[in-house]
């Protein structure tokens, strides 16, 4: 049965009881509030469309895509409380049949706005019209009357909206020039309308599917998309990395294989590393499909980003695949740089980044005028201003590597709140001049490589990952790092040689131990009897045939996050 929980979205309920609400607000001065996400009436005055290019409504939804239960188990990929997914493309994702690149250069959106994108215009919203209403919510913003916004000091654009754009100055996005297509940046979401104003047109976007945005549900990707990358063209808002190479998979319109249909994206992403893969939904139940997808996305040498979640006022209860070991996990923060009430708290948090008060195009079928009418709030904005962050800074950096990149973001945040790292922040809000200044931190080799089935060639990967001693080099010192919540451990492939010993140890300091496990292990966490037969300690015999053997490093306890040298040493025995 579903999760018995109710919808993320509820207009019938009090902001105190749940978390995403749609919710008017008293505005200052003698502006009237509207009623939140009330429908664009083609008969409106053109007052009524500056009020909603100003974004005088206030505070929108909080907007989570979400996985949820359902009677055959498999998860269910949705936007906000989306109830009508087309099941059009199911057989195509199932089958997993190989997907034609289709780039912008290959849409054509009409002249008209046709059947399936809403209400039309009436004739006298003509497109000089509506470029005046843009122009003109952009004066009376850089007056200061849109409400709270926060002019950024940097990056002067034509795009009227930008001066509502907090974040960019948080993340200090405007601090520092966003270079040219790059390390691909690729979103698993719902689909991208390439029709709405701020992205027809744009060069270096690639659909990695085909894109549905008609359902009522189904504009979440869209703002994503556009909080991430829209370009510098005159229009709406400017994303973090505005010359990004976007890559879009949508997962959304098949509802009872939408998490089958995400993994295939994520997958796809995967054959294309290094990128970096954002994704803005969640479960309380990991799924074996994203899972297995997102290590081997990983394991290619791509970076996952993942939104935390919006459980902060629930518990803040475990959520997949923000908690998958490896994933950089983002919160939410608000214009104060404090952690936002909504934003779920965990030790697997990573980073924080803005998340309130968000603004973005959305698909003609949401609104005509193609963009939000209300600003939004949820972990599923910060995670892209990370995820875009990242693409940028591996653009200008491209020598390092995933594991590099996850640590740089980490090490050169902001740090907020209590000092130090905590599990409403993390290490802090994404600082872009700051990661793109700092030292490139070691790397943290043959990632992921958590347990046997991920290191031994035919297991989850079929080439394993490459042995760190041979019958040729018998001994060899590597260094690495763990982390209590991404990392527990580390397991290398080695070769002990026929009538040898293997050695192994760590450096001082006790932080870390080291042992052996033999060539039938299945799994580090097996059971005791198999545990009586694989574990050998920290030393191992050749025998007189050679044998593969596993090296792990585990923490002891005494750090959070120690980083270690091992040495792996062949004598005669």
């Amino acid at each position: 049965m579903r999760y018995p929980e109710p919808r993320l979205v509820d207009l019938g309920v009090a902001v105190e009881q749940q978390i995403e609400v749609e919710r008017p607000r008293t505005l200052r001065g003698d502006v009237l509030a509207v009623p939140a996400e009330a429908e664009l009436d083609g008969e409106q005055p053109l007052e009524q469309l500056l009020r909603r290019q100003l974004r005088l409504e206030g505070r929108g939804a909080v907007e989570e895509a979400g996985l949820v239960d359902v009677p055959d188990r498999l998860r269910v990929v949705e936007a906000g409380d989306c109830n009508d997914l087309d099941a059009r493309l199911g057989r195509e994702r199932i089958e997993r049949r190989e997907q034609r690149l289709l780039t912008v250069a290959e849409v054509r959106s009409e002249g008209d706005v046709g059947a399936g994108h809403g209400a039309r215009l009436p004739l006298r919203w003509t497109a000089v019209t509506l470029r005046l209403a843009i122009v003109l919510a952009a004066a009376v913003a850089a007056l200061g009357v849109a409400g709270t916004a926060v002019a950024a000091t940097g990056r002067i654009t034509d795009d009227p909206l930008q001066g509502q754009e907090w974040w960019l100055h948080d993340v200090g996005a405007d601090q520092a020039a966003p270079p040219g297509p790059g390390i691909p940046l690729v979103i698993v979401d719902s689909g991208l309308d390439v029709a709405t104003p701020e992205f027809a047109g744009r060069p270096n976007v690639t659909l990695l599917n085909s894109q549905t945005v008609f359902g009522p549900e189904e504009w979440h990707g869209t703002v994503v998309a556009s909080v991430a990358a829209a370009p510098v063209n005159g229009i709406g808002i400017v994303g973090i990395y505005p010359q990004a190479a976007l890559e879009i998979w949508d997962a959304s319109p098949v509802s009872n294989v939408a998490t089958l249909s995400a993994a295939v994206g994520i997958e796809t992403a995967a054959q294309h590393c290094p990128a970096v893969i954002s994704l803005s939904f969640g479960s309380r139940d990991p799924s074996p499909q994203i899972t297995q997808a997102i290590d081997d996305a990983q394991h290619h040498g791509c970076l996952v980003v993942a939104s935390a979640g919006n459980d902060g006022l629930r518990g803040s209860p475990v959520s997949y695949p923000a908690a998958q070991a490896h994933v950089l996990t983002v919160a939410a923060t608000d214009e104060n740089d404090t952690v936002a009430d909504f934003s779920t708290a965990a030790p697997t948090n990573d980073l924080a980044a803005p998340g309130t008060g968000i603004i973005g195009a959305v698909p003609l079928a949401r609104d005509p005028t193609g963009f939000t009418t209300t600003p939004v709030d949820g972990t599923s904005f910060s995670a892209p201003i990370v995820s875009a962050a990242a693409a940028w800074i591996w653009t200008v950096r491209p020598s390092l590597d995933w594991t590099q990149l996850f640590a740089l973001l980490r090490s050169s945040a902001r740090d907020v709140g209590p000092v130090g790292y905590d599990p409403e922040t993390g290490f802090g809000i994404l600082d872009i001049p700051a990661a793109l200044a700092a030292p490139t931190p070691p790397s943290d080799p043959l990632e992921p490589n958590d347990d046997v089935n991920e290191v031994k060639p035919g297991g989850l990967f079929s080439d394993g990952t490459a042995a760190i001693t041979t019958a040729a080099k018998p001994s060899v010192r590597i260094a690495g790092s763990l982390d209590a919540n991404e990392d527990p451990r580390d397991l290398y492939r080695i070769w002990v040689p026929a009538h040898q010993v293997v050695r192994v140890s760590v450096g001082a300091g006790g932080e870390t131990a080291a042992r052996i496990w033999g060539p039938q292990t299945v799994s580090v966490g097996e059971g005791v009897a198999a545990r009586r037969r694989d574990l050998k300690g920290t030393s191992m015999s050749g025998g007189n045939r050679g044998s593969a053997a596993y090296v792990e490093v585990l923490p002891t306890g005494k750090s959070v996050r120690p980083s270690y040298v091992l040495t792996v040493k062949a004598s005669r025995s």
